[in-house]
């Protein structure tokens, strides 16, 4: 009775048993394949990424490069129009262009000593000797000046004062250029303004000689740096050029 009753229940089990473990077995097979299949899947696209960064990275050192060719010849366009400028006399013009230059590549070699060269040619024309009679102040333009273009002037000499009036403790006034001294300069040095339709600017030092692009244009005065009530005498000789067109008659 025993073998009879336990006999066909051991078999099942063992059939049983041998069912899970094929399906078991089939389960891990299948995710093992899965699982081979997902790590090619991930494998072939990081490669793809990776293909994808060189050639990003070919393709961004091929257009650096294409930049710079470009570049290249706009640059040298540049110095042959600025050749053509200064052979034909317009030294402005040459001057303008390679500022132009100087913006794109502010290293190129002798760009700077090409751009002095010619700014000191420009600033040696139209030169103009003036003797200023220090007794007329403000009283007689000397020149005419250019918005935005340079101008030199040189001056040499000396002159007499006679000044006797009573001086307040706190000192000379200096608020009205018209009459009073200037705080913009040394007192009794050689000052200048620049007046525009009538209007003029602010005054600025000379003393000896200056180098200065004009802010507007105008007609340059000079004066000696004292106030108008004192007395005067002598002659400062000057010497202008660059961008400036002569008023007065040349002695």
């Amino acid at each position: 009775m025993t073998t009879l009753s336990f006999g066909p229940h051991k078999q099942m089990r063992r059939c049983s048993f041998t069912g899970l473990t094929q399906t078991t077995l089939i389960a891990v097979m299948l995710a093992i394949v899965f699982g081979l299949s997902a790590s090619n899947s991930l494998a072939q696209g990081s490669r793809s990424k990776d293909k994808d960064k060189d050639k990003d990275s070919q393709n961004a050192v091929q257009l650096e490069l294409r930049v710079s060719k470009a570049e290249e010849n706009l640059l040298k366009e540049y110095m042959d129009v600025a050749n053509e400028f200064y052979k034909q006399g317009s030294k402005e013009e040459a001057l303008a262009v390679l500022s132009r230059v100087e913006r794109i590549n502010p290293k190129m070699e002798g760009l700077k000593q090409r751009k002095d060269l010619i700014g000191e040619e420009l600033m040696q024309e139209n030169g103009l000797k003036y003797e200023f009679d220090v007794a007329k102040g403000w009283g007689v333009p000397i020149c005419e000046v250019t918005e935005g273009k340079a101008f030199r002037l040189q001056a040499a000499g000396d002159y007499k004062m006679n000044y006797s009036t009573a001086i307040p403790i706190t000192g000379l006034p200096t608020k009205d250029p018209a009459v009073d001294h200037v705080s913009a300069a040394p007192f009794g040095a050689l000052i200048g303004v620049i007046v525009t339709d009538g209007k003029p600017g602010e005054p600025f030092a000379v003393n000896s000689g200056l180098e200065q692009t004009a802010k507007k244009s105008g007609q340059l005065y000079l004066r000696v740096n004292v106030p108008t009530a004192a007395r005067c005498t002598g002659d400062i000789k000057v010497q202008l050029s660059g961008a400036i067109k002569p008023l007065v008659k040349q002695r």
